[in-house]
C-alpha cells in the first residue's frame, strides 16, 4: 500500500486485516438495516392509517352532509306540495291578497295560517304565502318589502315554474326577533301558477334553520381544511366555502347527489393539510432514525472496542507462551465466551507446564531405568541353554517329573524373555501361560485345576505380552492356600471386542483392598508380595487401545474372585495354529535338548 493506492482498496484492506473494524461494521449493520426497515414499516403503517382514517372521516362527514341535506329538501318539498294542493282545492274557500272584510275571508284566512302553521318542524323558520300586491300569508311576521329586496329574490325570473332553491341567505327580513330566529336560512320558493283567482303569480316560501348545516360545513372546512360548493340542477350556486381557491390535480375529491332536490355536492380538500399529519411523521421517523445512527455507532464502537482489546491481550499473552514465559496468565473479569476462553488459554497453559515438567521427570526416570537395566542385565540365552543342559541331564537319569518341570519353565521363560514384541498372537500367550499352569499342577498335584476355553477363530488375535501370568501369580500368591483351587480361563467374542474371564475359586479380596488394585502405588516393600500386578496389566490395554478398555475386578469373600478384561479386536498377519514366530509347540514327552 502506498499514497497511490485508491481510497476504496485501502479500506478494503484496512477492513480486511482489522478485526475491530470487522466487528464495528457488522455490529453497525445488524443495528442499522432492522432499525432502518423499522422505521419505514412504521411511517408506512402509520401514514396509511393516517390517510385512512382521514378518508373515513371525510366521507362520514360528507354522508352525513347528503343526509341533512336531503332530508331539508324533502321535508321543504312536501310541505310545499300540501300548500299548493290546498290552494287548489275550492273547498277551503277563497284567500284575498288583502285585508279580509267579511267574516267568510276572516275564516278562511285564519284557516290557511293555521294550515300553515301546522306543517312547522322544529327545523322551519317560516312558511309564507306571498302575494303580488305584498300580502302574506303564515308566521312569523317578515317585512316583505325588506324581503324583495334580498338578491336571492330578485334572482327569481319572473315566468319561472317548479321549485326554485334559494340556498342559504342571512333572515334580516324577519320583525320577530324574539322568537329565536336563525340567523341563517335555506329556503325554497315555488310560484303559484293558478288560472284563476287573486292568488295568481303568488309565490310559496318554505325556509328552515341553516344552523346545523352550518356546522356541519365548518367541520368539513376547519377539521378537513376542505371547500364545500353546492349547486342545484340547473348549476346555480347554493353553497360555496368562503376563501375558496383554484383546484389542484392532486386535491381529493368527494362527489355527492341528492336525489330528492337533485343538488350536487362537491367536497375538495387539498393534499398539503391531508398529508400534512404523514409529513411530520415522515420527518420526526427521520429524525429518531439519524438519531438511532448514532446511538449505534456508538455502541458499535465501544463493544467492538471492548471485545478486541480482550482479545489482543489474549494474543499477547500467547506470544509471551510461545518464547516460554509459561508464567503468563489471563485476568478473568468476565464469564461469557471470552472470560471461559481466557480460562481454558489459562488451564492450558498450567498443563503445558506440569506436562513440561512431567515430560523431564518421565526422561530422568528414562535415563535411571536405562542404567539400571545395564547393571542388571543378563543373558537370556545363557539361561535357557543352562536350562536345556539341567533338561538334558535329567532324561539321561530318566526323572520324567524334573525334565517336564524345567520344559515347561523353559517355555514360560522364552515367553517372558524374548520382548521383540509387545503384541503377540492370543494362542501364544494361552500356551504360555499354560506351560506356567502345568508348573503349578505339577508343584501342587491333584489339588489344583485348571481350565483353558478359547475359539480357534481368534487364536491370532492380539494381544500386550505377558497379560495373564501377573494375575495367575496374584492368584497362587494371595486366592490359594498351598495351591489347592480351580482356575477357569475364557475368551470369546462380543461385537468388535473380545473378552476375556478369568475366574478362581479362592480367598476373594476385601472391599477396600478391591478398590484400590486398579489404581497407581508404589512398589512393594519386599520382592515377592505382589500387588502392582493388576494396574500393570490394565495399564497395557489402556496404552494400547484407549482408555475404555481394561480391566474390571469382582470379588467376594470366600468366594472367589473374577478378572475381566475387555479389548478390541485386531488380528496378527502372520503365523497360523502349528507355528508360530517360528516355534514348534512340543509335548512334554517329546521334548529333546536344545
Amino acid at each position: 500500500m502506498n499514497a497511490r493506492t485508491p481510497v476504496w482498496k485501502r479500506a478494503y484492506w484496512y477492513f480486511k486485516r482489522n478485526l475491530r473494524a470487522k466487528l464495528f461494521l457488522s455490529f453497525f449493520i445488524a443495528s442499522a438495516v432492522p432499525l432502518m426497515i423499522l422505521g419505514y414499516l412504521s411511517y408506512s403503517k402509520s401514514t396509511e392509517e393516517i390517510q385512512s382514517q382521514m378518508v373515513q372521516y371525510g366521507q362520514s362527514s360528507i354522508t352525513q352532509l347528503q343526509s341533512q341535506l336531503d332530508l331539508y329538501s324533502r321535508q321543504m318539498k312536501s310541505t310545499t306540495r300540501y300548500i299548493y294542493s290546498y290552494l287548489l282545492d275550492p273547498i277551503n274557500g277563497t284567500l284575498h291578497p288583502e285585508e279580509p272584510k267579511d267574516y267568510a275571508s276572516y275564516v278562511s284566512q285564519k284557516n290557511f295560517n293555521r294550515f300553515l302553521d301546522a306543517h312547522k318542524t322544529e327545523e322551519t323558520s317560516g312558511i309564507y304565502l306571498i302575494t303580488p300586491t305584498d300580502v302574506y300569508f303564515g308566521s312569523p311576521q317578515i317585512n316583505v318589502k325588506e324581503l324583495k329586496e334580498q338578491s336571492w329574490w330578485q334572482a327569481i325570473p319572473n315566468n319561472y315554474r317548479g321549485e326554485y332553491w334559494t340556498g342559504l341567505h342571512d333572515s334580516s327580513y324577519y320583525i320577530s326577533r324574539n322568537l329565536n330566529i336563525p340567523k341563517q336560512v335555506i329556503g325554497l320558493v315555488f310560484p303559484v301558477q293558478s288560472q284563476y283567482g287573486y292568488l295568481q303569480n303568488s309565490r310559496i316560501v318554505v325556509e328552515m334553520d341553516a344552523t346545523k348545516l352550518l356546522e356541519t360545513f365548518g367541520t368539513l372546512e376547519n377539521n378537513l381544511h376542505s371547500f364545500i360548493t353546492i349547486r342545484d340542477r340547473d348549476g346555480r350556486l347554493i353553497y360555496q366555502s368562503p376563501n375558496m381557491v383554484k383546484a389542484q390535480a392532486d386535491d381529493l375529491v368527494w362527489n355527492r347527489s341528492i336525489e330528492s332536490s337533485g343538488w350536487s355536492i362537491e367536497v375538495r380538500t387539498p393534499y398539503e393539510p391531508v398529508y400534512r399529519s404523514t409529513i411530520m411523521i415522515r420527518y420526526f421517523t427521520i429524525a429518531l432514525i439519524v438519531l438511532a445512527f448514532v446511538f449505534v455507532l456508538l455502541i458499535s464502537y465501544l463493544f467492538s472496542l471492548r471485545i478486541t482489546r480482550r482479545i489482543i491481550s489474549l494474543k499477547n499473552k500467547m506470544q509471551l507462551v510461545g518464547i516460554g514465559q509459561l508464567q503468563s496468565r489471563i485476568e478473568l473479569d468476565t464469564e461469557d465466551e471470552l472470560g471461559r476462553l481466557g480460562a481454558s488459554f489459562n488451564k492450558m497453559v498450567e498443563k503445558i507446564r506440569l506436562l513440561i515438567q512431567e515430560v523431564q521427570h518421565k526422561e530422568q526416570l528414562k535415563k535411571e531405568a536405562q542404567l539400571q537395566a545395564f547393571h542388571y542385565q543378563i543373558n537370556p540365552h545363557l539361561l535357557l541353554n543352562t536350562l536345556n543342559m539341567i533338561q538334558w541331564q535329567a532324561r539321561l537319569k530318566s526323572d520324567a517329573e524334573i525334565q517336564n518341570m524345567i520344559h515347561y519353565l523353559i517355555k514360560v521363560l522364552e515367553g517372558n524373555l524374548v520382548i521383540t514384541e509387545e503384541l503377540i498372537p492370543l494362542e501364544k500367550e494361552l500356551q504360555t501361560v499354560e506351560y506356567y499352569l502345568k508348573i503349578q499342577e505339577v508343584r501342587y498335584g491333584d489339588v489344583f485345576r485348571y481350565s483353558i476355553d478359547s475359539d480357534p477363530a481368534i487364536a491370532f488375535c492380539l494381544i500386550p505380552r505377558m497379560t495373564l501370568q501377573p494375575l495367575l501369580e496374584n492368584t497362587f500368591f494371595h486366592g490359594f492356600e498351598d495351591g489347592e483351587g480351580t482356575i477357569r480361563i475364557e475368551v470369546k467374542e462380543e461385537g468388535a471386542d473380545l473378552v476375556l474371564t478369568l475366574e478362581d475359586d479362592g480367598a476373594g479380596i476385601e472391599p477396600d483392598k478391591l478398590e484400590t488394585l486398579l489404581l497407581e502405588k508404589q512398589t512393594p516393600a519386599r520382592l515377592g508380595e505382589g500387588g502392582l500386578g493388576c494396574y500393570n496389566v490394565d495399564q497395557k490395554f489402556k496404552l494400547h487401545f484407549g482408555e475404555m478398555y481394561g480391566m474390571r475386578l469382582q470379588s467376594e469373600i470366600g468366594e472367589g474372585t473374577t478378572i475381566t478384561i475387555r479389548w478390541p479386536k485386531t488380528e496378527s498377519e502372520s503365523g497360523s495354529h502349528q507355528e508360530i514366530h517360528g516355534e514348534s509347540v512340543t509335548e512334554p514327552n517329546k521334548l529333546t535338548a536344545n
